[in-house]
């Protein structure tokens, strides 16, 4: 009995430790990673000797937005490599469709394939190393997509983060994107950060592209590590990314894309994450009539949707787009001089016809 007393008299003493802990010190969203195992995470194969070199050839790219660069992340075999298991599989890239799915796009020219998840010894060992890396668990992250870019051939700004369920329903959403190059190409291909400036305001040596964003160069055995979601749960709007056209020569890359969650691959079970409510950017000041019919609008006019897809965007007088009111084109529905609104519009021109049909 006096043994009984004393263990719940710790565990109580215990508790209230805990909780004065917190009082003194409360954690908040901001302090929580979403996916993040910890420092005391250490992945199912630990190389050392693959890690700590490479750790210290880290720059900071951007501190705020969480953008890394690792000079010599692969060896040139392990990048060799790579491309000799892919090239033979390739297929023309995709783009996420509205309903999760994969199309073919001008936005995207580029030709892929997804390797499975721990496909051969080498892929496995990159994949615990990036585990090391971003300290989330190799199960977290999808097979390497590998890519290929001809002359010419790139990727308009996007992000990896998914706006729509579909995409969440394996694993949640994108947590990080770890971008790693396998050959040098000789001219243009970079990656570049399109609501980033270059540092000092212009990067010299850099194509037309990439000349005033943050940028990086396509060099063999280098990585990008970057962060589609803050530590609030948002999404990180400085991860919005472009891979530039390449201009000469080649660009082979590699894409492992990290979810907050375990992503099931084969017969896994997927697990759902409850999706961050993204706060909704209205476009404020719009005279009557002017509005989105989609709540995506703003997210893609910022992504460069209004000019590289007018028709859908904008549209004309006669078929209004979609997201006249983020595109900043009201005058496609409204008459500023008479201020007339798209329905009033529309019934004018229904009369003039009336009017020329009699």
């Amino acid at each position: 009995m006096k043994t009984s007393f004393f263990v719940v008299a710790a565990v109580a003493l215990y508790l209230g430790q805990l909780a004065l802990a917190a009082q003194r010190n409360p954690r908040t969203d901001e302090d929580i990673l979403p996916g993040w195992m910890g420092t005391d995470f250490k992945p199912d194969v630990v190389q050392p000797d693959l890690i700590s070199h490479r750790l210290g050839k880290m720059k900071v790219l951007d501190a705020d937005a969480r953008i890394f660069l690792i000079e010599h992340f692969l060896t040139d075999e392990e990048a060799d490599h790579i491309v000799q298991v892919s090239e033979r599989r390739l297929e023309r890239s995709g783009v996420v469709a509205t309903n999760g799915g994969s199309e073919e796009s001008q936005i995207r020219t580029s030709f892929g394939v997804f390797l499975e998840r721990g496909e051969d010894p080498v892929v496995k060992g990159v994949e615990e190393r990036i585990s090391a890396l971003t300290l989330m668990p190799v199960g977290n992250g999808e097979g390497l997509q590998v890519l290929r870019y001809q002359k010419e051939q790139k990727y308009d700004a996007h992000w990896d983060y998914f706006f729509h369920k579909d995409g969440i329903a394996n694993g949640g959403n994108r947590y990080a994107t770890v971008l790693m190059y396998l050959v040098d190409t000789e001219e243009g291909g970079e990656t570049v950060f399109p609501n980033i400036a270059a540092p000092g305001g212009e990067n010299v040596g850099f194509s037309e592209c990439a000349r005033y964003h943050l940028a990086a160069k396509p060099k063999k055995g280098t990585a990008i590590l970057f962060h589609s979601i803050k530590p609030t749960g948002e999404l990180e709007r400085k991860s919005l990314h472009t891979a530039c056209p390449v201009i000469k020569g080649i660009k082979w890359s590699a894409a492992k894309w990290i979810h907050v969650g375990h992503y099931a691959m084969g017969n896994e079970q997927a697990e759902m994450i409850e999706q961050h409510p993204q706060p909704k950017v209205k476009p404020q000041n719009l005279p009557p009539g002017c509005e989105d019919s989609d709540e995506m609008c703003p997210d893609w006019a910022e992504a460069g949707e209004c000019e590289r897809n007018a028709s859908f965007m904008i549209g004309t007088r006669a078929r209004p787009g979609k997201c006249v009111a983020s595109c900043k084109r009201c005058d496609v529905v409204v008459d500023t001089g008479a201020e007339r609104t798209q329905s009033e519009w529309k019934k004018s021109q229904t009369g003039s016809r009336r009017s020329l049909g009699a």
